[in-house]
């Protein structure tokens, strides 16, 4: 007798784990289907926008016609997409509050303004309409497959999840991100198994159709001089980056407040971003990657270049620019490291250039283990405990603001701000007292 009850007992903890293997299945085709599809169409647009790039930099003077291609741009936006205005933050507003619904017929018109708008000159990133783009492709095959609405966001996170990853070549960072990026202090681990799938089928998908990627793994010495340094850089990116958020949100309500139309902004934007390229340097113009490289390498660029990146990044999306968010981010934080390294006469120039870069990112965006784990996938695994604590640090440091308005603040970061919980940074410090709501109830429910 005792055999076969121990045989239905076996039974019965098989049929209760099939709910488990059907998920398996399920989000392995999902995150696959998914990551192929915003793989394919993120590497054609960077495809694109490398060779734009590699044609108009030709041009004797290029950055001289500025002005009028960010007034050409303005009218095609404004013609053929005024929705796309907004950047990144609407896909994150989307998974909030559309069950993910982002229109696919906008994204010929998002795709040509972006590579409109870095090609001339103007200073944004590729990260942010390539997540757009993959999240815009999720989601309009979440709709093809009639998948329910709560399946429809996470499909739209892998897609968020492939475009980051093909950009940077950080499958695994690609897909933290994704998870950690719609809410402050809140990961949605249900999501992270197709984030990964996802990121990882997006970043072979590119890699195999020739993109490449540069790796460089950064050697340091551990020592208790480097754990201090990291320590005030943190503090520093902290600040540095509610500098780099404020400057965005002040540049765009200035734009705004101008009785003028889109295009004639976008003209003046061009001419103050000419400006800055011919009477400063052109270095901060487009993605910057330049400064990002002789950042990286430990030499010693401009005192200053934190600053004319954060300006030049303000006025091109102030002005009604198309572009990404991040890739400014990443080259500011790099310079502010690297300055740091130069001002302490370090001979770790490169890892506080790279602690820089992740620890303003952890800042600005609000995504502190994403950051430590793209500086590792970047630049090595050495960089990780240093990273980790000014990352941190960073994080708290920027309070409740964020490049992104439309995040939710899940988890406040210290007792004085728990009752911005449950509202969106947007709307951070307008709750009164005791008004929290419960930051579960404003998760994809």
């Amino acid at each position: 007798m005792e055999p076969v009850l121990f045989g239905c007992r076996l039974l019965t903890q098989y049929y209760k784990q099939l709910p488990l293997l059907r998920h398996i299945i399920k989000w392995t085709y999902f995150g696959v289907t998914t990551g192929v599809i915003a793989g394919l169409g993120v590497t054609l647009f960077l495809q694109l926008l490398a060779w734009a790039i590699a044609v108009w930099t030709q041009v004797p003077y290029y950055y001289f016609f500025i002005p009028p291609v960010l007034f050409l741009n303005s009218l095609l936006v404004q013609w053929l997409a005024p929705g796309i205005s907004g950047g990144s933050d609407k896909m994150v507003e989307a998974i909030h509050q559309k069950a993910g619904y982002l229109p696919l017929a906008e994204v010929p018109v998002k795709i040509i303004a972006t590579v409109m708008t870095i090609t001339a000159g103007g200073s944004a990133g590729k990260e942010g309409p390539a997540a757009q783009l993959g999240a815009t492709l999720a989601s309009a095959w979440g709709r093809f497959l009639q998948a329910a609405d709560a399946d429809c966001r996470q499909i739209v996170i892998c897609g968020i999840s492939a475009g980051f990853a093909v950009v940077f070549g950080t499958p695994v960072a690609g897909a933290i991100f994704a998870v950690e990026v719609l809410f402050v202090g809140k990961i949605l681990y249900d999501t992270l198994y197709p984030a990964c799938i996802a990121g990882a089928a997006g970043y072979y998908v590119a890699y195999f159709t020739g993109i490449s990627y540069v790796y460089r793994d950064i050697i340091i010495e551990s020592s208790c001089y480097l754990t201090m340094g990291a320590i005030v850089l943190g503090l520093l990116c902290g600040a540095v980056s509610v500098f780099f958020i404020k400057t965005i949100q002040q540049c765009g309500r200035y734009f705004d407040r101008l009785q003028l139309t889109k295009p004639v902004k976008a003209f003046i934007g061009g001419v103050m971003l000419t400006c800055i390229a011919h009477f400063i340097s052109p270095l901060y113009l487009g993605l910057s990657t330049e400064l990002l490289e002789t950042g990286v390498r430990g030499d010693s660029i401009p005192a200053a270049a934190f600053f004319w990146k954060t300006l030049a990044t303000a006025v091109t999306l102030g002005c009604g620019g198309t572009g990404g968010i991040i890739m400014p981010v990443i080259v500011v934080g790099t310079a502010a490291g690297n300055l740091f390294g130069q001002l302490i006469g370090s001979v770790d120039i490169q890892a506080y250039a790279v602690i820089g870069m992740a620890a303003l990112l952890a800042g600005a965006v609000n995504t502190p283990i994403a950051a430590v784990i793209m500086a590792a996938e970047l630049y090595g695994s050495d960089i990780i405990p240093y990273a980790a604590i000014s990352c941190l640090i960073s994080y708290i440091i920027s309070g409740h603001r964020s490049i992104y308005p439309s995040q939710m603040i899940a988890t406040g970061k210290c007792p004085a701000f728990l009752t911005d919980t449950g509202n969106t940074v947007r709307g951070a410090g307008k709750t009164q007292a005791g008004a929290s709501k419960n930051p579960l109830q404003v998760s994809r429910d």
